[in-house]
This record gives structure tokens, sequence and C-alpha cells, in this order.
């Protein structure tokens, strides 16, 4: 274990003495919130939990009622009468709801937490009443279950899940909706007498009709802020609940393309594992979740990408353990309710992917035939989340990865090496609310690992520390909002050479004035920051924003950076207004200047952009926009060589589409971009779905692209003749990409508890390389072209190889290089037949597919490659998991 490890415990007590000493406070009020009080009734004995709302126990409940339509006539009364009934007893809470209908309800029968155009009931609940958080719990008359967690006032977390019960039914007059919400599920202070916000909402499908019982203006800001409040429970204690949810799989899987001479790997393996999953209340508060060797095999594939970037991509955390409750580990947003990032991608904080990650030093090793783990082994976790009476949310992870270790052979030898080390990552969130307007936060993260000789090239610890904040001035008219932070990375000198020469910041580069590599370095530190002022009411608002990363910051051990050495800042106006008018719904644009520097002070991004909405009557809807991205300087194109210029661009993009609430409904839309040089590239994207029944649902998201860039890079060529580029020959060539994507999902539910999603994603690219060419002069735009402009080029068509001599009868060295050209052919899928048998408790029939290969062949076919795709090497997984909610 680190030695760092000591920090989750120390906080867990920490945490659980400021809980046990606090004193009782009394309930928020709020001068946002609206003065309406509702009052929940005990009840004798609890209501039967089965859509039949003749309960006695309902008798004695108030009647709740007077709904406002949000959408479409904001402000007027709901055209359907709704009435709701809140009863309480010492272990749950009671909900009954009744929605007259004029007409039949829509409905839709899906799998739980699945979005659907259909009628729904949502119950949103402040136990904390701190005005800032809580949590709904959503029904449809179909009696599907959606539920979230609620931050930040306007913030919800849909991956938060919870255990309640519910059920609904439906009569020719409209339907009715009782819900069942245990204490243990909900957080809320030890006190003799509660007061919970409240809110409830309504959506009827067929007019796209939203009613709230507490109305918020469209021009104004806040949710939770604005609920009203339900009094008159009292005598309740929370739950520290304990809950553990063990879990079995078999698995098996199978391969097409084993070779018979593999001594590691067969067609065909099979395997069995066990875990637990754990979640425990510390107090009425803190809650903890613990994993042991836990199980993803249920989790959606990612898609398939060609990335020919020297950037890392991302992709989205699917995995349930680290998906709930993400939204409390959420750094330096929270504020605003409006965000643009068109022109930097402000880095991720915390990146839980990089728990589990694949082994790091798989990609290094040489070898025959290889025996790996494909991904790192998580031995064990847990997270401590919460939130006081007195304002404080506290959010703690502790994750630990075993040491993983690869046997492969070379020859005639066999080796066995470590690829991944033990490592020990730790999140600590704590942030404290600044009544109702602001709030101060700060974030800890720390990457320990064991690093063995084998893989010094790995850091062997990374910190970042940092604190975070807003205030809202006036009502919640103006938003400040901001965050500050150091990192600070540690190793071997080869490990912090390598992180000087990442693509996040380039050390080596040999025409800037800011940076230099130092290769006797052991460490490495930098800071950044941004800070934002927002106007978020009315229809004009404004987003005024600037940040900045010094080269040294790195945050990639925990966090997700793709570059640092930078300062971007842009200036937005943006205009909504959801005022139903004689042909339109809503209308929204926006207009912005953003401009980017390195801390060199070179231009490296520099132009105007904006977009528009309009959404009509019909429910048709319509965008687009364009910008044009001034002369500027890109210091990453040479990766690590000197500065290139880039010439005047323009980028234009659009659509429309249909309303998903139709049987059939589509979208369509395009993205292009061009620059002086006769760079171009053009993307067509569309979605069509179709729900020939209220349980199944088809939509097919076709994508193609075609792409021309004439100065792709390739690799860097020594030459100490080449004196004007520093030494080094910057070989680039155009590419002419293309790429069709065909992702198909199917969502078929049999009951509320039933479901099967089926997805897959035939992907093809090919890239063509010609016309090589190399860098004629920094901070140009300029090129010589082998073969015309300097030198000689040939093309082994045996060995698909290029031989290059760059000067001809001069004195540069002849180098050579393989053909770059590609072909891609890809098959992601997944299906995943999932019962709920259970509250709480599952039953998963999962199969995986990945199935891809790639040829030196340049040229795009759209039917041979497709029909390749099912003579690629392939790997099937099939397993069953069992998992069972066990409360205690």
């Amino acid at each position: 274990m680190s030695r760092y490890s000591f920090v989750f415990p120390i906080l867990l007590a920490l945490s659980s003495a400021t809980i046990g000493a606090q004193t009782v406070l009394e309930p928020l009020t709020s001068e946002l919130a609206a003065t309406r009080q509702f009052r929940a009734m005990r009840a004798a004995r609890a209501p039967s939990i089965d859509g039949d709302l003749s309960d006695e126990a309902w008798t004695a409940a108030e009647e709740i009622s007077g709904f406002t339509q949000r959408d479409p006539d904001e402000g007027k009364p709901a055209t359907q009468n709704t009435t709701v009934r809140v009863l309480y007893d010492e272990n749950a809470i009671y909900l009954a709801a009744r929605m007259d209908d004029t007409s039949p309800v829509t409905t839709r029968l899906g799998r739980r937490d699945q979005s659907l155009e259909s009628d729904w009931f949502r119950v949103y609940l402040d136990p904390h009443h701190d005005r800032r958080s809580g949590a709904s719990f959503q029904v449809n008359p179909s009696n599907v279950q959606f539920d979230t967690a609620l931050f930040n006032d306007t913030s919800s977390d849909p991956d938060w899940d919870a255990v309640w019960e519910s059920a609904t039914s439906v009569d020719p007059k409209g339907w009715s909706a009782e819900l069942r919400i245990p204490y243990s599920q909900l957080r809320f202070p030890n006190r003799p007498v509660h007061t919970w916000g409240i809110n409830f909402v309504r959506r009827i499908s067929r007019n796209n009709e939203n009613v709230r019982l507490i109305h918020t203006s469209k021009k104004e800001t806040g949710f939770v802020s604005r609920f009203g409040d339900l009094t008159g429970i009292e005598g309740i204690r929370p739950r520290r609940g304990l809950e553990i949810l063990p879990y079995a799989v078999a698995r098996g899987d199978m391969r097409n393309s084993i070779s018979r001479i593999d001594p590691y790997n067969s067609t065909r393996e099979l395997g069995a594992d066990l875990g637990v999953d754990v979640k425990y209340g510390l107090t009425s508060n803190l809650t903890l979740t613990g994993t042991v060797n836990p199980d993803f095999g249920q989790v959606e594939v990612d898609p398939a990408v060609v990335n020919l970037t020297q950037f890392e991509l991302f992709f989205p955390e699917k995995r349930p353990f680290f998906v709930e409750g993400a939204s409390l580990f959420t750094f330096g947003k929270g504020g605003s309710n409006h965000n643009f990032g068109f022109n930097f991608s402000s880095p991720t904080f915390f990146y839980s992917r990089r728990i589990g990650r694949e082994p790091q030093g798989i990609g290094r090793l040489d070898y025959d035939y290889l025996d790996a783990p494909r991904e790192s082994t998580i031995l064990a976790a847990g997270k401590i989340t919460g939130k006081t009476g007195n304002g404080w949310t506290v959010a703690a992870l502790d994750a630990v990865t075993q040491q993983e270790r690869a046997t492969f052979s070379l020859g005639l030898t066999e080796q066995r090496q470590t690829v991944e080390p033990f490592t020990n990552y730790f999140v600590s969130r704590i942030a404290k609310d600044l009544g109702e307007k602001g709030r101060v936060g700060t974030l800890f993260t720390a990457v320990n690992r064991s690093v063995p000789d084998e893989l010094s090239y790995l850091r062997q610890s990374a910190y970042l520390a940092g604190v975070d904040g807003y205030w809202a001035f006036g009502k919640r008219d103006v938003i400040l909002e901001w965050f500050a932070g150091g990192t600070l990375v540690q190793g071997s000198r080869e490990a912090i050479t390598l992180t000087q020469r990442a693509a996040a910041r380039y050390y080596q580069r040999p025409d800037a004035g800011h940076v230099e590599l130092n290769p006797d370095r052991t460490s490495l530190s930098g800071v950044g920051g941004r800070v934002t002022l927002a106007k978020q009411t009315g229809d004009w608002k404004y987003n005024l924003q600037a940040q900045s990363y010094s080269p040294g910051f790195e945050n990639n051990d925990a966090g997700f950076l793709q570059r640092s050495d930078a300062t971007a800042t842009h200036a937005v106006l943006l205009y909504t207004n959801s005022d139903v008018t004689k042909r339109t719904r809503e209308r929204e644009f926006w207009v912005s200047k953003y401009q980017n520097w390195n801390w060199d002070g070179d231009l490296t991004a520099n132009g105007l952009s904006g977009a528009g909405y309009v959404e009509l009557k019909n429910n048709l809807y319509f965008f687009g926009g364009g910008g044009t991205g001034l002369e500027r300087m890109d210091d990453r194109i040479t990766r690590g060589g000197p500065l290139v210029r880039r010439p005047v661009a323009f980028h234009s993009d659009g659509g429309f589409g249909r309303d998903a609430r139709k049987r059939f409904f589509y979208e369509a839309s395009y993205n292009q971009s061009m620059n002086l040089e006769g760079n171009r590239f053009l993307s067509v994207n569309g979605l069509l779905g179709f729900r020939p029944t209220s349980n199944l649902s088809l939509r097919l998201t076709p994508s193609l692209s075609r792409s021309r860039d004439v100065a792709q890079y390739v690799r860097t060529i020594a030459d100490p003749l080449a004196a004007t580029t520093f030494g080094n020959q910057y070989v680039f060539a155009e590419i002419n990409q293309r790429s069709l994507e065909v992702g198909t999902r199917v969502d078929w539910t049999f009951t509320s508890a039933l479901s099967l999603q089926v997805y897959l994603q035939p992907f093809i690219a090919s890239g063509d390389y010609r016309g090589f060419r190399e860098l004629r002069k920094p901070a140009t735009y300029d090129y010589d072209r082998y073969g015309s402009d300097r030198g000689t080029i040939a093309l082994n068509d045996t060995t698909r190889r290029y031989t290059v001599d760059p000067d001809g009868t001069g004195g540069a060295s002849q180098f050579s290089f393989a053909d770059p050209d590609f072909n891609f052919r890809s098959m992601r899928g997944s299906a995943v037949l999932r019962w709920d048998f259970r509250p709480g408790s599952s039953l998963y029939f999962v199969w995986n597919e990945n199935r891809e290969e790639t040829g030196r062949v340049g040229d795009f076919q759209v039917g041979r490659d497709l029909s390749a795709i099912t003579r690629a090497p392939s790997d099937d997984v099939f397993l069953v998991k069992l998992t069972w909610w066990l409360p205690l």
C-alpha cells in the first residue's frame, strides 16, 4: 500500500467527528424560494403500493394541487388537473399522484433510468433543506423508474441509483402513481422536526406540456432553491443502512484467429469470478461505498475510432461504481448555467478511467506471442460521500490496482515482465456552501506507484491540489465562477524527461523561448486556473472567460489533459427566448470572439464563431453555425519541432430534426471546414428512429466523412545539415481520408424489469498518403515536395517502404519509412439481456464483440470493406452475471 493511503482513513475519522460534533441547525429559508408550504401527514398504517389510490391511508393526507405550465404556454394553469398527497411513517415517505387526462395517456415501456418520450410524474426532494441538493424520483404510466441526484441547484446526476418502490395504473380518465421512498435511500440531518424542500413536475407528452407545482420563469435561474416547504415531518431518524451487493459471474471468450502455435491463448477460454459491493451509512449524512474485485463485463463497449493526432482520446466513464456519485467530484464548475468550451478543452481534474486502465507497459514490449491482461485489476475501491447539516459536502475515493505482469515470447526465448505497477489512487473533494449564493471548495488527488526497474519510465507519484468557488450577484443574475490549482509529478530522470517531451507541453521545441528540456529533472510542477463571469437571467446573456495553464501543469495520472502551456480567452453574447409565438416555441443564438496563446506569447487560436437554434410550433427544429479562424501559429503540429503557420480557415455546420415524440423521428446534420491552403473536411450525419410499438425502439446513426489535409505529420528525421529547421527534417504528406460508421441500437423492453439492448457499430476508414514533403522553414506553411521540389522518393512494392534521398547529390543521408496508408475495418457490438428480478438485484446475459483488422492500402471501397469485416479477427465474450441486493 502507498505511504499516502493513510489519508483516506484519517479523512473518514475527521468527517465522522465533524458530523458528531455539529449542532442541530434550523431549516434554511430562502429569499428565492416560493412561499408555498405543504404538510405531510403521518400514516397510521402504510398504504399498499399498488397504483390504487383508494387505500384508506390517503384520505387523511392533504391534497396538493395548483400546477403551472412551463411549456408550452409558460405561466398559464395546467391544461389537465394533477393532485398529490404525501404521507410518512418511521420507515419511508409515501406519495400518491392522480393525473387526470381528457385524452389517452402516452406511455412507453423501457428499462430503468431510460429517458423515454412518455408522460411522466416526477418528485423532487431536498431533505437537507439546503436549497442546493437533493434527489428526484420519476415514474411513467408503464411504471418505468428514473432517479437522479440533484446538486448545485440546477444540475442533476442521472447515474445515481436508489432502491425504491412504485406502482401505476391507467384508466380512461387518466393515470395514477404511488411511490414509497425508504429513508435508507435519503440523507438528512438528525433532528426532531424536519422541513424538506419539495416540488412536483408532470409531463404530458402529446402536447409537449411540462407543468410544475412551484413555477420558475425561464428568464430566471434556480431550481432546488425555488422549492416549496414540506412540513409536518416529526419523529423520524435517518437510517445508517448497510447494503451488500455480492456478484457472481461466469465468462467465456471465443476467438477466431489464434495461431495454433500460440502458447498462451486458445480459441476458447472459460472462467468464473466473485466480488462484492458494500454501501454503509457511516452517519446520517455520510455514506461509505466499497467494492472488492469489481466486474464491469455488462458495460457497453467503446466505439471504434481512428486517431491520427498526438493526443489521447477521451471516452466517458460507464462503470457503475465510478459513475454513481461522480458529480460530487466535479471541480471548477457548478455556478453558471451555460458554459462554452469551443476554443479550448479544459482539463478534467478527476478522470476515473485512469483506475483500472490498460497496462501501460504493453505497448513497449517486443514479442511474437503475448499473454497480458487487458486492464489493470482493481483489487478494492471505496468512497465516502455526503453532506453535513452545516453546508459541508464531502467526497473521497481511494482505489488500489494490483501489479500486472505479462508473459511473452520472442524467437526461442520466453520472458515475464511487469507491465503495470501496484498503484494507489486517492481523490478528495470538500466544498462549503456560503449561504445560497456562493460556494468554495477544494480538490486533492494523489497517485502513487511502486515502480519496478523495468517500468522506470512511469512516474512514481502525481499530486494535484486546487481551490474553486463561485458567487452569485443579485438574484443569481450574474455568476462569478473560478478555480486555481497546482500539480506536482515525481519520478526517475527518464520518467520526467518523457513528461517534458509529452504532447501536452513539448519542452524540446527548438524555437521556444520559455521552456527548455532538462534531462536531469526528477520532478515537474505547474499551475493553472480559470475565471468566468456570466449573466444567466433574461433573454440576453453573456459569458466572459479566461483560463491559463503553465507548461509544467500535468494531471494525466488521475485526470485528463490534452495540453498545457496555454492561455485561452473568449467573450460570448447569448440570446435565448422560449416564449411561444405564432410560429415558434424556442429561439437561441450566440456569437463569440476567442483567442489563445502559449506561454511564449505565440497566438495559437484567433477567430469568430456563432450558432443558432429554432424550434417551430410543430416541434421541427433547425440549427446551424459557423465561423472563421484567422491566421495563427501551431506549436503542436511538428510533434516537438518548431512553429508552423496555419492559414485562415472557415467552418460551418447545420441540420434539422423531427420531434422525438413521434413514432418515426429523424435528424440530419453536416459539418464542414476548409482553409486557404487546400484543407477540406466534410461530415454528413444522420439519425433515424422508429418505434413500431410502445416497448420497441430502433435507432440508426449513420455517419460519412471525407477529408483532405495537405500537411499531415508523418515523422521527424535527424539531419545535422538541416540548419534552418534546427537539425531535423519534419516530414509531412497530403492525406485523403474516408470513413463510414453505422451505429445501430435496438431497445426491446418486455416488462419494466426485463429488457434487451443490442448495439452494433460497423466502422470502416481509410487513409491515402501522397505527396511526401518536408517543412522548408519554421513559422511558415511552406514545404518542399520530395521528387519535384527536392530530392527523390521511391516505394518498394514488396516491402511497402518508402526510401527518401532528401537532397539528391547533397550530403544529407537517405532514410526510409513504412507506407502509412491504412484501411481499417471494425465491428464493435454488445447485447445485454437484463432482468431486475427483485429491487436492487439483477441477472445479466451479455455478449460483447470486438472484431477488427488493418490493411496497408489507402483506398476506400464500401462494399469490399464492409463485407471484409465478417472475416476480420474477432474476440467474442459471453458472460452471465448475477447481483443480489441484501439490505441489512
